[in-house]
């Protein structure tokens, strides 16, 4: 069953998964009428493999690499229907992702709500630490009105995105999700849900290297402060360390010993990280 619903799909090198991604879309029990890609300047073939696998997929590149906020402004502006729905490239759906979500959204006064994406790729240590200390999701109850909604996994009323004047581009890589939320919730009355009947499940593969970029994103903002105060980067070391003793202790009381090496072999590289960081604002 199709429905007046537009879906957009931002990405960046994500040859990978992007082919399970779209078709994960494709296989919704309720049917987007619209698909868009936005590629933001892949070096890859990401947009080589869904020209040559999806003809009903809109494809947009950007001009340059433009960032995550840009992205998702640019996906929600080229949509046709009010009904939005948006997951990253590297996330698939459950069958029923659509459905449960829409039966949230056509509530009276909700305007966006997210499912609970859960790892998919359990086989190494790293992945299964990101599984247990680094979830995306806010569990298996459902929630109204939480801290924010993550946004690989999302649907929104168009109308919504106009009132809190849309993503705030200066968030590159990650960050805009919780921005977005605290607008809502500071300029609307309207309602946000989670609901974690609403399955997607994400398809990263990290390494020590890659997982330690992620977190450092992730609290960074994904976006460069220009000309860091003192304060800025004393409260960003501060909330750095706070995260990583949180899960060594966790990891401790578990006696989880791979997730203590885990932890304290990512905290060194978050100092290298944070080393790098300063010296090129130099």
């Amino acid at each position: 069953m199709k429905k007046n619903i537009s879906f957009y799909v931002p990405a960046y090198n994500a040859e990978r998964t992007i082919k399970d991604s779209i078709t994960s879309i494709q296989n919704q029990s309720i049917l987007p009428d619209e698909i868009i890609l936005i590629d933001d300047c892949s070096i890859d073939k990401t947009v080589k493999i869904v020209k040559s696998e999806f003809s009903n997929v809109k494809i947009i590149v950007n001009r340059q690499n433009m960032g995550l906020g840009y992205s998702r402004n640019l996906g929600i502006k080229e949509s046709k229907n009010d009904i939005i729905a948006a997951i990253d490239a590297d996330v698939i759906l459950d069958k029923y992702w659509m459905e449960k979500l829409i039966h949230e959204i056509e509530k009276k006064n909700v305007s966006m709500c997210g499912g609970k994406m859960d790892e998919y790729l359990l086989d190494n240590k790293i992945n299964l630490w990101r599984a247990k200390y680094y979830s995306q999701n806010w569990g298996n109850k459902l929630v109204f009105n939480p801290p924010f909604l993550f946004g690989c996994n999302t649907i929104l009323i168009k109308s919504l995105w106009n009132r809190v004047n849309g993503y705030d581009e200066k968030f590159k890589t990650n960050g805009e999700d919780i921005n977005f939320i605290q607008k809502i919730k500071s300029q609307t009355d309207s309602q946000i849900i989670y609901q974690p009947e609403a399955k997607c499940f994400h398809l990263q593969d990290d390494n020590i290297e890659s997982l330690s970029k992620r977190v450092w994103r992730y609290h960074s903002f994904g976006y460069k402060i220009k000309d860091p105060s003192f304060k800025k980067l004393i409260n960003l070391s501060i909330k750095q360390t706070k995260f990583f003793f949180q899960r060594f202790f966790r990891s401790l009381i578990k006696f989880d010993f791979s997730g203590i090496a885990i932890s304290f072999k990512v905290f060194i590289n978050f100092i290298k990280l944070e080393y790098i960081f300063l010296n090129k604002k130099k």
